[in-house]
């Protein structure tokens, strides 16, 4: 090959992958998702979170933000399918709950709650609910580890490792 063959390839080739881009729809419409939670939900959702990971002498979930994490990752990251599922097995929850311990799931201690999410982890209640579980579960720890406090605080994450001092002397 030589080098006035190697020019008209490399300009081919600009010209077929500058068409191939003017010739990309550009109206593609941006789909939005379909999560909306209710008030209900939304506090289920926080209460289940809290769940998760408690407070205690450090923060729990939701006092670092984890709740608006889990939503715009079920909102941006899952399919409308999974969304609705999800939905609709947090909007069951208070239920269930209702009909396996005989009481309403806003007076339930931490060992009720914490009973339950076991029951849900192991299918009990199907398996939308164990995969939701799931989903929530897997979000809440990937939220609560990547927060500022969690990893600055106990992971000993630095934005930019390396300090510069320049009052050290030179040794000479």
């Amino acid at each position: 090959m030589n080098f006035s063959s190697r020019r008209d390839w490399i300009k081919g080739m600009a010209l077929a992958t500058l068409g191939s881009v003017v010739s990309y729809n550009l109206s593609a419409k941006n789909t939005e998702s379909a999560l909306v939670l209710s008030a209900i939900d939304d506090a289920s959702l926080n209460l289940w979170i809290g769940s998760i990971i408690p407070e205690s002498k450090i923060p729990g979930a939701v006092s670092l933000g984890v709740p608006s994490f889990v939503k715009t990752m079920l909102k941006d990251c899952y399919e409308a399918s999974a969304q609705s599922t999800f939905q609709t097995v947090l909007s069951q929850i208070p239920g269930w709950f209702q009909s396996e311990n005989g009481h309403a799931l806003s007076a339930a201690s931490a060992a009720e709650k914490e009973q339950f999410l076991f029951l849900l982890e192991k299918g009990h209640f199907g398996t939308d609910a164990q995969k939701a579980m799931s989903t929530l579960k897997g979000l809440t720890i990937q939220g609560y580890t990547s927060t500022e406090y969690v990893l600055v605080n106990h992971l000993n994450y630095q934005m930019a490792p390396g300090f510069w001092n320049p009052c050290v002397p030179v040794k000479k």
